[in-house]
């Protein structure tokens, strides 16, 4: 195993068995209503409405603003304010969201199971990233600290990934990542389970309006619906994988490296990869999924490749029903990063990227080689994320 990998597996709606998560968090929770919306089923919408998806016809699903809730009892609303992005500026902001608040707001009984099945995403433009976790173990991000927790520029408790790294994936997007998916017929992802009756969520979304990427009207703002299905039609759960392979260095002196990493379902049966999403920085020129059998110590041919992405500031984001892959029992994801490194922007200089180089990762100057590490700052670190959904769900995934 490579000395400095880490990778966060998640597996959604369930105790890891392979990472033994804990219980969940306090259930002293805050309340930020100017910062964070609980929508109730009947909010007026500005605009006309189109009833068949709740969108305001007005702007279609672009505007987050005026994406209307789903009505009574059929699905839930996140939506976070609108608020700056200033040039030069990175803001990553943590949203928390108490699943039995919003419930009752979208007239569901506040401990009842909420089984999605259809996820809706309207974002402002200038997005670099949006993921929603399920919260578990609490370590410097908590909930009871505020119902939003912002960094920016790489400070703050919002960009320090280990913070949830044993908080499964409910959802993602990037970029221009509007997104409105269906699982299969039958297929969900079961919020406030039996196992976490008062589930808290954190919708997490990063814009970026620096030199690699921009913020358009320099606001950002996110807008959620989690459109249910009644449980007598539920088959099966989704499950989520979300990997990082945080051993990665693209250096002056090794311009065009490949990482590579994967992960296992330790399953007697096989399982259905029905969507995958891959994600760095803009030194990524190639980002490769796999299906894998599970023993072998080599890449996979290109007959298994299920996920290309070719571009890191427009990777695709495939779903069902177009994804429907096949994952053999006991085998698992397969995945790559390429790179191709380039100077830094005079901002930072190799002296900014050797500085976080030491301070983080305490490489000494003999080793220093101007080198992107991992971490959350376009401009000066890079990211080799997989993001997998699949179902049936299962609780013993092991990632190398």
């Amino acid at each position: 195993m490579r000395a400095r990998i880490q990778v966060c597996f998640l597996v959604v709606s369930g105790a890891l068995a392979a990472t033994g998560c804990s219980s969940s968090p306090s259930k002293a929770g805050p309340s930020d209503a100017a910062a964070v919306d609980v929508v109730t089923s009947d909010a007026a919408a500005d605009g006309p409405v189109d009833a068949s998806t709740g969108d305001a016809a007005a702007d279609g699903p672009t505007d987050p603003s005026r994406l209307q809730p789903p009505p009574a009892g059929q699905g839930l609303q996140m939506k976070t304010d609108a608020f700056a992005v200033a040039p030069g500026t990175e803001v990553q902001s943590c949203y928390f969201f108490r699943v039995s608040d919003l419930a009752q707001a979208a007239g569901f009984a506040a401990n009842q199971p909420i089984d999605v099945h259809r996820v809706q995403v309207v974002q402002k433009a200038g997005s670099h990233h949006m993921n929603v976790f399920r919260v578990r173990t609490i370590k410097g991000l908590d909930p009871a600290n505020g119902a939003v927790q912002v960094g920016t520029n790489g400070q703050g408790q919002c960009f320090v990934s280990s913070n949830w790294s044993d908080w499964p994936l409910v959802t993602n997007t990037q970029q221009a990542g509007d997104q409105d998916w269906s699982y299969p017929d039958g297929v969900a992802n079961q919020l406030n389970p039996a196992d976490h009756p008062d589930e808290w969520l954190m919708l997490q979304t990063h814009y970026v309006n620096a030199s690699t990427q921009g913020t358009p009207g320099g606001t950002g703002q996110v807008a959620i619906n989690l459109w249910t299905l009644p449980a007598d039609q539920v088959t099966a759960q989704i499950g989520t994988l979300f990997a990082t392979d945080q051993s990665i260095r693209v250096c002056q002196s090794n311009p065009k490296p490949t990482f590579k990493a994967s992960c296992q379902f330790n399953s007697p049966n096989p399982v259905t990869i029905i969507g995958a999403n891959g994600h760095f920085h803009s030194r990524g020129v190639e980002f490769d999924m796999f299906t894998w059998d599970g023993t072998s110590t080599t890449t996979p041919p290109d007959s298994s490749r299920f996920y290309q992405s070719l571009t890191w500031d427009s990777p695709p984001m495939l779903h069902s029903p177009d994804l429907n892959v096949s994952v053999p029992s006991g085998g698992g994801v397969w995945y790559t990063c390429s790179y191709d490194w380039v100077a830094p922007v005079a901002s930072v200089g190799c002296a900014g990227l050797n500085a976080f180089d030491q301070t983080k990762y305490g490489t000494p100057a003999s080793q220093q080689d101007c080198c992107y590490t991992f971490g959350p700052q376009v401009d000066k670190n890079e990211h080799c994320n997989a993001f997998v959904y699949y179902y049936p769900k299962q609780d013993n995934v092991t990632c190398f």
